[in-house]
């Protein structure tokens, strides 16, 4: 922190902004939201927040679901660089061959999925840098046929080391 400290009311401030609990009692700290009378819950014995609730069961606990962030990116080719500190999700049309390029950007423990819809044309192929890393340490083969949806999970396991799952092929409607 910078510059002077001012304290009113067990808040400690300074330059706009605001400490609480600077002392690290086991002082517990809500905020409210139009609905919600727990809407942000710390509770300072037990070193956990909930959103959402009062009863803080894990160091985050979340009542209610939660979105992580998903990138749609049309028309996709060539070299593309997916953003994990913006995104957990991406949905990538392909208009050519793609090659998912080593990111700078993935979260040790994240995990989500890498859609890819191929487009009208399809024969689209998918290569990837070596960061990722495949079922028996190979590309996961994905659908050609025009239009085709597949899904790939994935999780980092560590800076510079994403572990691809198989894809799941050919979505289609199932009704």
């Amino acid at each position: 922190l910078h510059g002077a400290l001012t304290q009113s009311g067990g808040v400690l401030t300074q330059d706009g902004g605001a400490i609480f609990n600077e002392a690290s009692a086991d002082v517990d700290f809500r905020v409210e939201s139009n609905g919600n009378a727990n809407m942000v819950f710390v509770d300072g014995g037990n070193d956990k927040v909930a959103i959402g609730t009062a009863t803080a069961t894990a160091t985050l606990t979340v009542a209610g679901s939660a979105v992580a962030g998903t990138s749609t990116a049309g028309s996709q080719s060539g070299s593309t660089t997916l953003d994990f500190t913006a995104n957990q999700n991406f949905v990538l049309t392909l208009t050519g061959n793609i090659t998912l390029a080593n990111p700078s950007t993935e979260n040790v423990g994240q995990s989500g999925f890498i859609t890819l819809i191929q487009d009208g044309t399809g024969s689209r192929t998918l290569a990837v840098g070596d960061q990722y890393f495949g079922p028996a340490g190979s590309v996961p083969t994905i659908s050609t046929a025009a239009n085709a949806v597949d899904v790939i999970p994935y999780v980092v396991m560590a800076a510079g080391k994403i572990l691809l799952g198989a894809a799941q092929l050919a979505f289609a409607d199932a009704s």
